[in-house]
């Protein structure tokens, strides 16, 4: 029984593998997603980096904000266009008739767009720690207070990966699943931004608030909870995906 179990398993993820394997093969062939939204993403970083020199006093929080509003709408744009490939020439009713565990296409879909989103980031995150002169060192005023203790710099920068990482899985999960929705609707692009809003509203309020809190380089005790908050949401995510998916395309 355990070994019947532990076979289906690998089934699963070995068929979720090559769908994530064929969604990347079509994008870095087509490159649709990535000039899109990294363009997207790039342009709100520059434009949101000019109110650096009006009030360099607040440039850590303005560039956590900016980093999760670009990622957010950048991401939009990806849900709708992975699942449109899918409806052209009827693709994806051919994906739902194959012997394939409706968790494996819900599973290789959102791996696929958490790596789409992921690369559509580095690049942001990159120029936004440049424009506003992130390095994690606690600010002047901070360093002249004896009392004050802080943490070393790395602790602060992993705390940042750790909450891109799960954040982007968040809303690669969420995004995954409810795109899918949206994906037969004429005004898909709309519908989908008027469901994932209030979705993914606490996703972005702890990812700002967290990298806001990296970024100042408060004590990692004060905002070590958004860690938390975050591995919830991905874990929220990929059990409601797990469990809808299958009626949401079958119906």
């Amino acid at each position: 029984m355990a070994t019947r179990t532990a076979r289906r398993r690998l089934g699963v993820l070995a068929a979720a593998w090559a769908i994530c394997r064929k969604d990347v093969r079509i994008e870095l062939r087509t490159r649709e997603v990535l000039a899109t939204a990294g363009v997207f993403a790039i342009v709100v970083g520059v434009l949101a980096s000019m109110t650096y020199f009006v009030h360099p006093k607040y440039n850590r929080a303005t560039a956590a904000g900016t980093i999760w509003i670009a990622v957010f709408f950048a991401s939009v744009l990806s849900f709708s266009r992975i699942w449109q490939r899918e409806r052209d020439e009827s693709a994806l009713t051919a994906l739902l008739v194959s012997p394939i565990p409706r968790a494996s296409i819900f599973l290789g879909k959102a791996l696929a767009t958490f790596g789409t989103i992921l690369l559509v980031e580095l690049p942001l995150i990159a120029l936004s720690m440049f424009l506003f002169a992130i390095d994690f060192t606690p600010p002047d005023d901070a360093l002249r207070d004896p009392r004050a203790t802080h943490d070393p710099a790395s602790v602060h920068a992993l705390a940042f990966a750790a909450l891109t990482v799960m954040g982007t899985a968040a809303l690669a999960l969420i995004g995954t699943l409810f795109g899918v929705m949206t994906v037969r609707t004429r005004a898909r692009d709309l519908v989908l931004a008027i469901v994932l809003f209030p979705l993914l509203s606490p996703v972005l309020v702890c990812g700002v608030a967290g990298t806001r809190n990296a970024f100042e380089t408060q004590p990692f005790d004060d905002y070590s909870g958004f860690l938390g908050l975050m591995g919830l949401f991905v874990f929220v995510g990929l059990a409601m995906g797990v469990a809808l998916f299958g009626p949401l395309v079958d119906e």
